[in-house]
Parts: structure tokens; sequence; C-alpha cells
């Protein structure tokens, strides 16, 4: 049975190496987000990419992308959250609406997506990955707002991780150790053995060489 993952947030870094790296494996690659070079990327490396448009921010919207993922890959293996707001800027120089706005997208974006796969796997189980950050470990009021969604993030995964797999769904985090790491290809390793491993931990520190 061929294997698919739907990356939320799909851009360069992170999403960009994710999608490489499980394309290599023979999976085929749903795109959502800042997608069109990348699509036309990964197709000419031979991977197999659709893209699937979908605001982040709108449940409805986000759960009809996930439908759409399924219906043209037979049946997704795997999603990966990717999406946020990286804003280095603190919390009293932000405007109500940037704070509302970046939280949208970097928690409830997230929950949502969870909340939307993990009905869709159903009894079939599968494998959900969320990247995490080293801010939602480790605050620093110079990303204040980018550090509190990572943080609610870790903490539904964490809490999660046990009751899902009881339902055979698996949920991990990986934390890139800086907010702009530059070592996509590394976490994109790291990714891929959260989805790869049944034993892996629900969360994974990933740290630069």
């Amino acid at each position: 049975m061929s294997k698919s993952i739907m990356i939320i947030g799909a851009g360069p870094g992170i999403g960009q190496a994710v999608a490489r790296r499980f394309g290599r494996e023979g999976w085929s690659v749903v795109l959502t987000g800042r997608t069109a070079a990348l699509a036309a990327d990964l197709e000419a490396g031979g991977i197999t990419a659709h893209v699937v448009p979908a605001d982040a921010t709108d449940p409805a919207a986000l759960r009809a992308a996930v439908a759409r993922a399924e219906a043209l890959t037979g049946g997704l293996t795997a999603i990966h959250f990717n999406a946020g707001v990286v804003r280095n800027q603190d919390l009293f120089s932000m405007t109500d609406d940037e704070i509302v706005g970046d939280l949208a997208i970097d928690v409830a974006a997230g929950f949502n997506t969870i909340r939307a796969v993990t009905g869709l796997f159903g009894s079939r189980g599968g494998t959900i990955l969320v990247t995490g950050g080293g801010l939602g470990r480790h605050p620093s009021t110079d990303w204040a707002v980018l550090g509190a969604g990572k943080a609610a993030l870790r903490n539904l995964v964490q809490g999660l991780a046990g009751p899902l797999a009881a339902q055979d769904i698996r949920i991990r985090i990986a934390t890139p150790v800086a907010p702009n790491s530059a070592e996509a290809s590394g976490a994109a390793d790291v990714f891929w053995m959260l989805a790869a491993d049944p034993h892996a931990p629900w969360e994974t520190v990933f740290r630069a060489a």
C-alpha cells in the first residue's frame, strides 16, 4: 500500500525538507502553504506532489483540505503541522490584531489540524507530526507569542500521546533548537524517524551538530 503525508504550512525550510525526505522514501506528498515552487521542485525530483490550498485559520476549510488530501492519496498515512508565524517581537510592542492573528495560526490551527486528522484516522491508525521549537521549552521575551504557541502545542501533544496511542494513532513533536534553524534537512531526518519508528518517543529535541 502506498504511503502519503500532508504538510500543513509547507514552504522553505523544514516543510520543504520534510517533503523531500518522505518523497525520497516513496511517499506521495500533499502540500498546503507556500507551495507553487515547492511542488514543481518535488515533481522535478520524481516525487508525487499534490497541492491543496486552505486557510489554516478557518477550521471548516482545514477539515475540507484534510478530506481532500485523503481522497487524492487514497488514504493519508501521516500529517505534519508545520504552520507558524515566526515573529521576533516582544509582547508589548505587538498590536492586538498581531497577537490574535499569530495565535490563530500558531495554536488554534494546530489544535484544529490534530482534531481533524484524529477523526480521519479513526480506527485505522496513523501518525501526526508537529513542529515544535526550543521556545516551547525555554521562553524568551523577544519571541513572546511564538514561544507561547510552541509551548501550547507541546503541552497538547504530551497530553494526547498516551490516549491516542490506544487508538493506534501516534502523535509526535520534534523541537528544533532555534526559531530560524538552518538545519532543515537534519530536522527532516528527525521527523522521518518519528514517523518510521513505532517505538519513537512522543518528543524529540533536534540539536544542530
